[in-house]
Formats: C-alpha cells, sequence, structure tokens
C-alpha cells in the first residue's frame, strides 16, 4: 500500500497557507503562502531541483536524499529539521513563523560533528516552485543611486545577485520578489547578510514537454568560499526572512515587515533620536573654526541638538581627507590645529552634544599604524588597506581607538563611515569572519557608551543592509541629498528596512552663492534657496524649505550645509519643522509605513508620492504627501490601518487654525482625502488623530 505523506500547515490570513510535507526520510515544502512548492506538491524531479538545501563540501555535495532525515519537529509556529550525513556534517534548519505579521524566519547552520577538518564550498538554503510562468522584483544599487527596483520576467537561464567589494548593498541589495503572473500571488525574500552574499533564481527543466520549475537559493556567497570547519566547528548561515505580497504588490508587503522588525530586532533600540547638524555639506573637509562657530550659533538657533564634525579633522601627513584616513590624530597645521577638545566644550557650553566622523576600517598607505605593523592589515581598494580582525591585537587596537575617541572628545555622536571596497577575502570565508568580529566591536561600544548614538554610513547607503542596521542605532541613507533622489531612494529603502532608523539630512544655502542656476519650480514660498544636485555642490537644484524639509521628516531628521547664512524667516521656518519633529520623534521612531503610492525609480521626477506611517501602540498617523514636476494640482490618496469605527481629527499642518475635518475610521479609507497643492515640488504634511471626545464604539 503506498504511504501518504504527513501535512503539517501554518495559516496566514487570506494570503494562504504554508504547508510543510513528511513522509519517511524526507521533508518538503508543499506550499508557501500562495505559491505551490515542489512539483505538483511532491519532492520528484530533477535531482538538483528537490530538497530544502544544498550543501558542497569537500566531503561531496549533499541534497535531497543523500541528507539523512534525523529530527523533524512541528510545533504550532516553529519547525525543526535535523539531516546527518555519514562524513561527520550536521545540518540544522530551524523555521519560526509570526502568525502577526505572517513572517517566516528561516536560520540555518551546519556543524563539524567528525574527526576530520571540512572544507565548505556552498551552502544555501533552497525553495523549490512548480511549474509556472514567474517574475522577480530585485533592488540594483549603486552610490547614490540605492534601491532601485524592478519587475523582471523569467524565461530561461538563472538570475544571480550578490554584492561587490565585502560591501552588501553595493551592485544589488538583499532581497528579492517572486510572483507567479497568472495567479498574481507573490513573496517576498530577505537575506541577513554575514558578509558577501548571493541570491540565485533559476529556472530548471524536468523533462519531456513539461514545464519548468522554479528554484530560489539563498545564502552566504559562494564565489570564493572555502571555509574550513575544524571538528565541533558550527557555521551560522544568515537569516532568511519570507512573506507574502498583498495584492501582489512589493510596497504592500512593507508593514508587516516593519512591524515584525521593531518586535524582533528594534525593541531594544534607541527611542530618542536627537536632531544632528553635520558640517560636511558647508564647505566639505575645509573645516574652519571661525566659520564653524556661526553655524553652531545657527543650528542652536533652530533647535539642533549635536553638532558632529565631518572628515577632514585629522591626519598629521600631507593630504586630503581620504588620504589621511587611519591616522587618527587632529591636524596640528589645519582645522582646528590640535585643539579641537576646546571647540568640543563650545558645543557643550552651547547646550550641543559633541559629534565626530570617522572610518575605522579603511588604513591610508601613509598611515603611522601601517607602517609600525604592517602585517596587521590587508589589501582593499584604491591603494588602501583594512584591519585583519582576526588578529586579537588588532581586534583591540580598532575597538580601543574607537574608544580613545570617543573618551577624549566625550562623544555623543559617532559616525562611522566605509568608503571603499574590500579585495577578495584571503580567509576563504567571504568575509563571514570579518563581520562576526566587526559587529562584535560595534555591539560591545554601544553597550559600554548608552549615551553615544551610532551612526552608520557606507559611502550613503551601501552597506545599509538589515543585518547591519541592527549593530547601529541608524545609518545614513544615501549621500545624494538633492531633496527628490533621496525621496525616491527611501522609497525603495522601506520595503527592506523600518522608515524611522534612516537619515537624512536638509541641505540648503542661499541660492546666491551658486554659479549654477539649477533646476527652477514656480513655488514662491520661501524661494532662494537651493540643494545639491546630488552629492557635492557642482550641480545644484532651486527648493524650497518646506519641500526638502518635509522628505527628511519620516526617518531621522539632521541639518547640513550653510545654516549661517540662511535668511531669518528661513530659519525660522526650519525651526517649526525641527519643533515637529520632536514633538513626533518617538512615534517616527517606533512606526511601520505605508507606501500609498508604489516606489518609482531615481530618474522619475514627475508624479505624486505619499508615505503613511502608523504606530503599532499609539493611535496616530502622520501622511506625508508630496507632489513632483506633475501637472496635477490635486489628488486622492486613501489611508490605511485606521480603526473602521472610531472617528479622527484630521489636520494639515499647513492650517492649524482651520477647524480639523472629523470622519470615521471606515469613511477616510472608502472615501480617501483630497490633498491639494498648488505649486509643483511642494509636500504636505496631515495628522490624522484619533477624536479624543469619545471612546473607540
Amino acid at each position: 500500500m503506498e504511504k501518504t505523506a504527513k501535512e503539517f500547515r501554518y495559516r496566514f490570513s487570506k494570503e494562504g497557507v504554508t504547508t510543510f510535507s513528511r513522509l519517511d526520510n524526507n521533508v518538503w515544502l508543499k506550499r508557501l503562502f500562495g505559491l505551490d512548492c515542489g512539483f505538483q506538491g511532491q519532492d520528484t524531479g530533477p535531482f538538483h531541483s528537490r530538497g530544502l538545501v544544498l550543501l558542497d563540501t569537500s566531503a561531496g555535495r549533499f541534497e535531497s536524499e543523500h541528507l539523512n532525515l534525523k529530527k523533524s519537529l512541528f510545533t504550532k509556529n516553529r519547525v525543526c529539521l535535523v539531516w546527518e550525513i555519514d562524513k561527520g556534517i550536521k545540518v540544522e534548519s530551524q523555521w519560526e513563523f509570526s502568525p502577526k505579521t505572517g513572517i517566516w524566519n528561516r536560520k540555518d547552520r551546519i556543524q563539524n560533528t567528525g574527526p576530520e577538518n571540512i572544507t565548505l564550498f556552498r551552502y544555501l538554503s533552497r525553495f523549490v516552485f512548480s511549474p509556472g510562468r514567474y517574475e522577480t522584483y530585485s533592488q540594483s544599487s549603486r552610490w547614490c543611486g540605492e534601491n532601485q527596483g524592478n519587475w523582471q520576467p523569467l524565461h530561461q537561464g538563472s538570475i544571480r545577485l550578490g554584492c561587490e567589494g565585502g560591501r552588501t548593498c553595493q551592485s544589488e541589495t538583499p532581497y528579492m520578489c517572486l510572483r507567479e503572473t497568472e495567479q498574481q500571488t507573490g513573496i517576498a525574500f530577505h537575506l541577513l547578510p554575514k558578509g558577501n552574499w548571493t541570491i540565485c533564481v533559476s529556472i530548471r527543466p524536468v523533462g519531456g514537454d513539461l514545464p519548468p520549475v522554479t528554484v530560489v537559493e539563498l545564502g552566504l556567497s559562494d564565489e570564493n568560499l572555502r571555509f574550513r570547519l575544524t571538528k565541533g566547528d558550527t557555521i551560522e548561515f544568515p537569516e532568511i526572512l519570507v512573506h507574502p505580497l498583498p495584492d501582489d504588490e512589493v510596497h504592500l508587503g512593507a508593514p508587516r515587515l516593519h512591524r515584525y522588525l521593531l518586535n524582533n530586532y528594534f525593541h531594544r533600540a534607541k527611542s530618542y533620536v536627537p536632531v544632528v547638524y553635520n558640517t560636511w555639506f558647508d564647505k566639505f573637509d575645509n573645516l574652519d573654526v571661525e566659520r564653524l562657530q556661526k553655524q553652531l550659533t545657527a543650528v542652536k538657533e533652530v533647535g539642533c541638538e549635536i553638532f558632529t564634525v565631518d572628515a577632514g579633522w585629522y591626519g598629521a601627513g600631507i593630504g586630503n581627507w581620504y588620504e589621511q584616513v587611519g591616522d587618527w590624530r587632529e591636524k596640528l597645521d589645519g582645522a582646528f590645529c590640535g585643539q579641537m577638545t576646546k571647540f568640543a566644550d563650545r558645543v557643550r557650553a552651547a547646550g550641543l552634544g559633541f559629534g565626530l566622523w570617522i572610518e575605522p576600517e579603511r588604513i591610508s598607505p601613509s598611515a603611522p599604524i601601517l607602517k609600525e605593523h604592517p602585517e596587521w592589515f590587508l589589501t582593499g581598494s584604491n591603494n588602501c588597506y583594512y584591519p585583519d580582525l582576526k588578529n586579537a591585537a588588532v581586534h583591540n587596537y580598532i575597538r580601543t581607538e574607537i574608544t580613545r575617541l570617543i573618551e577624549k572628545y566625550h562623544l555623543t555622536w559617532l559616525k562611522s563611515d566605509f568608503n571603499f571596497d574590500f579585495d577578495a577575502d584571503p580567509s576563504g570565508t567571504e568575509f563571514y569572519s570579518y563581520y562576526a568580529i566587526w559587529y562584535q566591536i560595534l555591539d560591545e561600544l554601544r553597550s559600554r557608551y548608552p549615551g553615544v548614538f551610532f551612526e552608520g554610513c557606507a559611502s550613503g547607503g551601501m552597506r545599509l543592509d538589515l543585518a547591519t542596521l541592527t549593530h547601529f542605532d541608524g545609518h545614513f541613507l544615501s549621500d545624494t541629498v538633492e531633496p527628490v533622489d533621496v525621496l525616491r531612494i527611501y522609497q525603495g529603502a522601506l520595503l527592506r528596512l523600518p522608515p524611522g532608523r534612516l537619515g537624512k539630512w536638509l541641505v540648503l544655502r542661499p541660492a546666491g552663492q551658486s554659479n549654477s542656476p539649477g533646476r527652477l519650480t514656480d513655488d514662491p514660498n520661501l524661494s532662494g534657496l537651493i540643494s545639491p544636485g546630488g552629492a557635492t555642490w557642482e550641480r545644484t537644484v532651486t527648493t524650497t524649505v518646506d519641500f526638502s524639509a518635509r522628505i527628511c521628516l519620516p526617518g531621522m531628521f539632521g541639518l547640513s550645509g550653510d545654516i549661517a547664512g540662511l535668511s531669518e524667516e528661513v530659519k525660522n521656518r526650519i525651526g517649526e519643522h525641527i519643533r515637529f519633529f520632536k514633538k513626533w520623534r518617538k512615534f517616527i521612531a517606533g512606526s511601520v509605513c505605508h507606501l500609498l503610492t508604489p516606489p518609482d525609480l531615481k530618474g522619475d521626477r514627475k508624479g505624486w508620492c505619499a508615505l503613511q506611517l502608523q504606530h503599532p501602540v499609539e493611535g496616530a498617523h502622520l501622511l506625508f504627501v508630496y507632489r513632483l514636476d506633475d501637472a496635477l494640482v490635486q489628488k486622492r490618496f486613501y489611508p490605511r490601518a485606521l480603526e473602521p469605527n472610531r472617528r479622527y481629527e484630521v489636520r494639515d499642518l499647513d492650517y492649524p487654525k482651520d477647524k480639523p475635518l472629523l470622519r470615521k475610521g471606515s469613511q477616510l479609507m472608502d472615501e480617501g482625502l483630497l490633498i491639494q497643492l498648488p505649486h509643483r515640488n511642494s509636500s504636505a504634511v496631515i495628522v490624522v488623530s484619533p477624536y479624543r471626545r469619545e471612546k473607540t464604539v
């Protein structure tokens, strides 16, 4: 009599059921949310298109029935699978389901349980999808052009995503979506990197005239992997998050991801995000103390709480800021001339905290420590070096240098940048070992100095992945500060990351200081202001303080540029935006985001954009609406996730004296809000809060 597989189901609302099947010595996925898995629900078909893992070692290649299932445990919201191989290898796959958000978290690891050393060449978590027509969504990511996503059909062959040079979001981001076009169902995969990573989507024939299956494999990059495991060694692979896409749209999956991340990765994160001024976009690395004092006076006036000195304060040798990295002694012949502690005292006397920029992982050829200990460092790009963190002395040196700077200057903000690429990892671990130690250093410092805000940066967002973000208090979004660039890049980032941990700067100076007229708008309100047209002032754009500030408000709000050179009217308006941010910053830091418009590419300057921030506990909502270079003067937007039977007050931030609109949540969600913006490149902020004179029906 033919045996029947036993099934284990995990249901999540209308997006469907995840089903595991177990028969004898085999477990496979039969269904993952709305997508059928395997070959017609069975673990059959081509050998390399079956099972849940792919393992390639010096002891052989193992997949499907080559793996001997020793344990399979299915409980309410957890799945535990353990395989053993005669060669002395133990493979574990732990799956945890969040019924509130509909997210699976998969964690795999292998252990060398045998007497002989083993070299790992590849380990990928595998998901096999039944024959059908599929499309994939992925994001390209480059300097000043991060998080640029699009759908593309799967016809034949493979699509392989990955990063370059040890920078986890350079080339692509560790995120991919798959949807079946005929069924209009889709799912998203998020990889939390531990070094270089790969995601591969392959079309694999099953024989005859049958349609092919689609195989998704994710994990540590296998391009140069030669990971040596001695007896008893264990390697834990990057976590994988999987969730359904409501209505087959990538942006509709963002709120549930944010809610899951806030509960599981950021529940102990700082709820208080200070308003920071950074010196970079004033005169870049040209640090003139008299000019900085004027900026300090101005940013205190508008309400900043941290004054951060960016690159250019260090280095006793000859050369610009990037030629002196690794020499973290103060300049004696420029910048503060060895007197930065006195300027830091001035900052604190003005009531602000003092912050500093550092690039601890990059060592220039002229750095004294390189000449003293050349054996401590490995070769990177652009004639630079990086620390061999596996060496305990080097590990201690990097941590001690950062500690020295924090304590010497009594820092309350540390910006840690990363502006170059590694070469191939000589250890053969694809930087798995490097990042394990680097994250350990960050965690030690954050624990030791809870009063310091640790901001990550990597030429902007070149290392802005979810795993890295969990080891900082926040991360800079992108080096471009052109307002529409920032908005578009932010939209793409929200598909992967929570909104309140992403840093953006309002960067302004008077238009008369530029030789480039830039792009004009027809908004007369507080005009005569320019922002950089990218990451420098070589190209500029004309903007307004409201439009630029409101792009920065949903996130970590900061300033740069020539604030001292602005008119009193403009500074007063900046101060109003800062006061609004301070009122709502705890709300923003703990919020999820509903993208009321799908994300568009950076080059798209048309249309409207709308974001709705919702706090999982508090009842209020913030709507940020942007009219770009679009002919329409009004557009209707439909808020989401309101309580249908509760009445809400709707207030426009620009019309505080107007009587608020009172509507039930169901009416707002059904009928929407008509937003009128008479000028191109303008914005509105709408506060939707529960009507306090009545209780929820």
